[in-house]
């Protein structure tokens, strides 16, 4: 019997039609799909492990995810037969064959979102981003990005029913840029939390939109008021853009 091994897998996905990347009974999720096609010609079940859980709808770029398999299968095989078997919402970019010790999620030191809003009328790309039809003051977006750089409690920023004791992160990057006709919000840190990025966006739009002041933008986000932000960007404007690990560890 061939020994034990782990493989890594790199994948992309549009996650409109998904409900996200979790395996849900019932429902089509990217862990599911995955799991089906593998099971097809390794001839076992697996247990794949992902380095993030997006939600429905919401896309990524670059989702690490691993799993432990005895076949003789080669990495350059295996990506051959999934990119034959998954559906066309999901493609695997990379394999290889890594320690047994590796864990996308745990071993995972930095993640980054992206998140694209759409300035003018658009009918392609209203799957891929929040189209809102006017332009923006980006300066003044960019104030606001300062300030989540110097935050740590997101307490305010995160779905009610999922806060945690702990609902601290480093935040590493925090930026807006105008590329194309969309406005983009990269943020990169040790860890999100449920619909951080969603909510964050959100509330930066509700200021310049005029539904909350600055200063109280900054209350919710130090945590000086007990408020839970309640603006939220929609999904299919977000993107898993890359997940970052020791190096040496892949």
């Amino acid at each position: 019997m061939m020994k034990r091994r782990t493989i890594l897998l790199k994948l992309e996905y549009c996650g409109t039609d998904f409900v996200g990347w979790q395996m849900q009974a019932n429902h089509r999720t990217v862990q599911g799909e995955l799991a089906d096609k593998l099971r097809l010609f390794l001839r076992h079940d697996v247990k794949i492990t992902g380095s993030g859980r997006t939600d429905s709808g919401v896309h990524a770029l670059a989702q690490y995810a691993n799993f432990e398999t005895n076949s003789a299968f080669r990495p350059v095989d295996i990506i051959h037969k999934l990119n034959l078997l998954l559906p066309k919402d999901i493609a695997v970019l990379e394999c290889r064959e890594v320690a047994d010790h590796f864990d996308s999620r745990r071993d995972a030191i930095q993640r980054t979102y992206r998140y694209k809003i759409c300035e003018r009328p658009n009918a392609v790309d209203r799957e891929f981003s929040w189209v809102l039809r006017k332009r923006y003051d980006i300066s003044h977006l960019r104030r606001l990005s300062e300030l989540i750089k110097t935050s740590r409690h997101f307490d305010n920023f995160c779905k009610t029913k999922s806060r945690r004791e702990n609902n601290n992160c480093i935040i590493y990057e925090s930026r807006w840029i105008r590329r194309g006709g969309f406005l983009v919000y990269e943020i990169s840190a040790n860890r999100f939390l449920h619909h951080m990025v969603r909510l964050l966006v959100g509330a930066m739009i509700a200021v310049l939109e005029g539904l909350i002041s600055d200063e109280h933008f900054e209350l919710i986000l130090k945590n000086k008021i007990d408020e839970k932000a309640k603006y939220i960007a929609p999904a299919c404007g977000l993107y898993l853009a890359e997940v970052g690990y020791e190096r040496g560890s892949l």
